[in-house]
C-alpha cells in the first residue's frame, strides 16, 4: 500500500475555501470576516441584494453584492463567487455579479 501511494498520490499545497452566509454588513462583522477570510483562494460569499437595496438587505440580515467584493478585496482573496441571490434579481442575476466585481477590483 505505501508503494502505491508513492506511485499514485501527489501532495500539492492546500486551499484556503471561505464560506459567508447569513450575514448583516456592520463595521462589526467586517472586523471578523476580514481576518478569517484573509488570503483565500477561494470565497463563496452571499451576495444578495444590490447596494441600492442595501435597507432591505439590514433588515434581512444579508450582504450586498458590493459588500462581497468589498470584503474579498480588503481579505486580499484570489477568486470571489457570489451566490444567495434575492428572487427580486430573478430576471438580473448579472447586475449583482457586476456589482461585486466592481467592489472586489476597487471599482
Amino acid at each position: 500500500l505505501g508503494e502505491l501511494k508513492q506511485n499514485v498520490c501527489t501532495l500539492s499545497r492546500g486551499q484556503k475555501i471561505v464560506y459567508i452566509s447569513d450575514c448583516r454588513g456592520t463595521e462589526e462583522n467586517f472586523r471578523k470576516i476580514i481576518p478569517f477570510a484573509m488570503n483565500a483562494d477561494i470565497m463563496f460569499c452571499e451576495g444578495t441584494f444590490l447596494e441600492k437595496d442595501r435597507l432591505k438587505a439590514e433588515e434581512r440580515g444579508h450582504l450586498t453584492a458590493k459588500q462581497a467584493g468589498f470584503i474579498a478585496r480588503q481579505a486580499g482573496v484570489k477568486t470571489l463567487q457570489i451566490y444567495h441571490f434575492s428572487p427580486r434579481y430573478e430576471n438580473c442575476p448579472d447586475a449583482l455579479y457586476q456589482e461585486a466585481e466592481r467592489a472586489f477590483r476597487g471599482e
